[in-house]
Parts: C-alpha cells; sequence; structure tokens
C-alpha cells in the first residue's frame, strides 16, 4: 500500500511512502515544504561559512 501526503494548501503530492504489501492508497493532508515556508511557518536555511587564515 503506498501513502500519498498531499498538501492542503497547493494540493499538490509532495511526499510518498510505502506501508507494506497491502492492496490500496491513503491520502494524508498536510503541508509541503514550500508552502510552510511562505507561510512562515519554517524558517529558511541559513548558511553560514565561516573562513579562517
Amino acid at each position: 500500500m503506498k501513502i500519498y501526503y498531499i498538501c492542503e494548501y497547493c494540493e499538490q503530492i509532495f511526499s510518498v511512502a510505502d506501508a507494506g504489501e497491502e492492496e490500496g492508497a491513503v491520502e494524508v493532508k498536510g503541508i509541503c515544504e514550500d508552502c510552510a515556508m511562505e507561510m512562515g511557518l519554517v524558517e529558511t536555511p541559513i548558511h553560514n561559512q565561516h573562513f579562517y587564515n
């Protein structure tokens, strides 16, 4: 069986998981990373690189 994670806002599939040998599919609502970043629910990653001589 496959589990499809569908974004509540953009309605796109953002993840698929395999849940074993059973037949069928399950739809699970959630929020994809892009929509979460637009809404401010996830902070944008900051790449701090430090170089020393």
